[in-house]
């Protein structure tokens, strides 16, 4: 049997103090809200309405036009109406507005 070797000890890594923490950046700490502030949340949601209410008119005309065109495929559920298709097509483009 052989005897065991005793190991050398290793120096541990050098630590910060636990008083010497780091402020994050503002864009990082904006980032670290739990919720976000419900006045952000509804000018959103007011400018939500106003690209919907804005663009309504255009998706009402295409809408139309679709209409007007005839049928691309055969229906297999009930149609909207024209009005329901233009909100639809809106409120699908509108999002996009907001992503980035």
């Amino acid at each position: 049997m052989s005897a065991a070797l005793p190991l050398p000890a290793l120096p541990l890594p050098a630590r910060p103090a636990p008083a010497a923490r780091r402020i994050p950046p503002p864009e990082t700490r904006a980032m670290l809200r739990p919720m976000p502030d419900t006045a952000r949340l509804h000018r959103e949601a007011v400018q939500f309405r106003i690209l919907l209410g804005l663009t309504y008119p255009l998706f009402l005309a295409a809408a139309l036009v679709q209409r007007l065109r005839g049928p691309t495929r055969p229906a297999l559920a009930p149609r909207r109406t024209v009005f329901g298709e233009a909100r639809a097509m809106a409120a699908q483009a509108v999002p996009f507005a907001f992503m980035g």
